[in-house]
């Protein structure tokens, strides 16, 4: 896919596909090697790249969940992240909303992140793209031994 411009100056964003692994290993900032080869040969998965001329500076992961009553899917924002020194650029806005473009192309009409209240910058960003907060209680499993 071509990149898309953004309304923030030198920025252009890209919707990854197989053949980006190395790119989705390059923005990765935790341990482990993840699995970028799966989670781009899904076709419900959603990893867009903003780009600064040839370098990424955010990101945006997505995942599309299929359901088995009401509207067909709803879209999980699983992780956003902007380079420290990118920050407050818009960059993160354009991100989502090229993510709600998407969306509507899927017909996925509604979507949900999962958030800390105490993290400002992060709810600030939701809230500007049009999000509303609700009270949820989230329940942790683990599988796999520590």
């Amino acid at each position: 896919m071509d990149d898309e411009t953004t309304d923030v100056p030198g920025i252009a964003i890209r919707l990854l596909e197989p053949g980006d692994e190395g790119l989705v290993r390059g923005l990765a900032t935790y341990e482990g090697p993840g699995d970028p080869e799966a989670l781009l040969a899904d076709p419900r998965t959603l990893m867009l790249v903003a780009f600064d001329g040839e370098a990424p500076v955010g990101f945006v992961l997505a995942h599309e969940l299929p359901r088995r009553h009401g509207a067909r899917a709803k879209l999980f924002l699983y992780e956003i992240d902007v380079a420290e020194e990118q920050q407050r650029r818009g960059i993160g806005s354009a991100l989502l909303a090229r993510l709600a473009e998407l969306a509507r192309d899927r017909g996925i009409p509604a979507g949900f992140v999962l958030m800390e209240p105490d993290n400002d910058p992060a709810n600030a960003l939701y809230r500007r793209a049009g999000g509303t907060s609700s009270t949820v209680v989230q329940w942790d499993f683990r599988y796999a031994a520590d």
